[in-house]
């Protein structure tokens, strides 16, 4: 049986919160923090998995690989399924965490979660369509700034072998996403979008690296994944065996809990762009309400199997103030939720939102050597720091040392003439938000080890960016 995250997952969370708070291991240590609730870790579903199969709290996973990963671990580390740290890599990953051992971080942290490394064909698993938009969850049982790192493992990887660093695309890093629901509980969470390359096909990998910025601590997630036209639908837990292709289970006729308050970003004249956290129950649609002086006038209404938590407003009016508050529709019942709280925001005058000034960008390049090769990784960050999108972009920059790249690189296709690097987008996140980053990689050789300085200046669509 397949069955959506929502409802298999999030509901046993959230009746579960009083007793497994209670079996918490070392309650009161600061090393738990949060780990990926959408698409949904390894041992997040187990730690699900293991509720729904036992009573009382007790964790009696019916799913092998989580049954293997307990029998060998305890269930220690699914108590504290929010605890797989790090607590002094400082963002560190190549030449930091070994091959093989990314998924715990190394086996540093105080719970051992080494079991979760292993490469099996039976994990709970997230079906998602490649290209695809998702709004990805990750858990803030102790709210901390910085960054998520989310990759992706390659087309072409061997999912029976070790994971290793060279396997894993970099797609994108959010700082400081919004939060939904408070710390210390299972079901709060950070949330933001991740489009995922449209390449992808098969079982793969999701790994999302949060690095603290206020501590060298970091968190490890590994969720797997099946690029197969899906839309979210779970299996391998529940009973089920993981690895079958039965249909998604049609929605039920259960009334829709309200949503989570929206987050509105990207104000243009006559557009906004909007995200929320999803219902319980049942939805066929949500609706985008302006509650403005009173009023319920519906925006927007985004449909689909299960609908998106996002989207685009179009057709405001300039220079208009809007209240905008989300309902979750059951189609089948007629049932409708309450609305959420709504956010505010007030569109600009007709004509405002040039195209960012030269200025406006910020980038952020970090090269990591190889020892005593002169191998390199460098990871380049591009932020939009103007007040508008940025719709197709190329980054350029100069070489200083002989330094040279492999190309084509990840997550942007890089090139190189004489000492000039030209790194373009990739189809799928050629659009910066204002405010938003894309992050890109590759692969490079200096003139000798320990030689390799940064480039002082880039051009983003031959204007100059700021460096950090």
């Amino acid at each position: 049986m397949v069955r959506t995250l929502r409802k298999a997952a999030a509901t046993t969370a959230t009746a579960a919160i009083a007793f497994a708070g209670a079996m918490l291991i070392n309650p009161g240590t600061a090393n738990a923090h949060g780990a990926t609730m959408f698409p949904g870790s390894r041992q997040y579903f187990c730690y699900i998995d293991g509720l729904e199969g036992g009573s009382g709290g007790d964790l009696a996973p019916t799913n092998p690989a989580c049954q293997d990963a307990m029998a060998e671990s305890g269930t220690t580390p699914l108590y504290n399924w929010f605890g797989n740290l790090h607590p002094s890599n400082d963002g560190g990953t190549v030449g930091s965490i070994p091959d093989g051992r990314i998924c715990d971080g190394g086996d540093a942290g105080p719970y051992d979660f080494s079991p979760y490394n292993e490469m099996r064909d039976d994990w709970p698993r997230t079906h998602l369509t490649a290209g695809d938009t998702y709004t990805i969850q990750h858990n803030n049982w102790a709210h901390h700034p910085g960054d998520f790192n989310v990759y992706v493992t390659q087309q072409g990887w061997d999912p029976s072998s070790e994971l290793s660093w060279s396997d894993l695309e970099l797609i994108h890093t959010e700082t400081n996403p919004p939060q939904n629901g408070g710390p210390g509980t299972d079901d709060g969470h950070y949330y933001w979008d991740v489009t995922f390359p449209s390449d992808r096909s098969g079982d793969h990998i999701v790994f999302i690296h949060w690095v603290r910025s206020d501590s060298p601590e970091d968190f490890f997630s590994c969720s797997d994944v099946a690029f197969d036209g899906g839309n979210g639908e779970v299996t391998g837990i529940g009973g089920d065996p993981g690895n079958g292709g039965d249909p998604p289970e049609v929605c039920p006729d259960e009334a829709p809990t309200t949503p989570g308050e929206p987050v509105v970003s990207d104000v243009t004249s006559e557009s906004a762009h909007v995200m929320w956290s999803p219902s319980d129950g049942c939805v066929t649609a949500y609706q985008l309400v302006n509650t403005a002086d009173g009023g319920e006038q519906v925006l927007a209404e985004v449909t689909g199997d299960p609908p998106g938590q996002m989207t685009d407003i179009t057709g405001l009016e300039p220079n208009t103030s809007y209240e905008v508050a989300v309902r979750a529709v059951n189609d089948n019942t007629g049932d409708v939720s309450s609305l959420s709280a709504s956010e505010s925001f007030t569109t600009p005058e007709e004509g405002e939102g040039d195209p960012p000034e030269p200025g406006e960008c910020v980038i952020g390049y970090e090269a990591e050597g190889w020892g005593d090769d002169p191998g390199f990784t460098a990871s380049v960050t591009v932020t939009n720091t103007g007040g508008t999108d940025i719709d197709g972009w190329t980054l350029e920059w100069d070489y200083t040392a002989g330094q040279t790249v492999e190309e084509p690189g990840w997550s942007a296709s890089v090139s190189q003439s004489g000492t000039t690097v030209t790194a373009e987008n990739e189809s799928w996140n050629g659009t910066i938000s204002a405010g938003s980053s894309v992050t890109f990689g590759f692969n490079g050789t200096a003139s000798s080890a320990g030689d390799n300085p940064a480039p002082e200046e880039f051009t983003l669509n031959g204007m100059d960016c700021s460096v950090e």
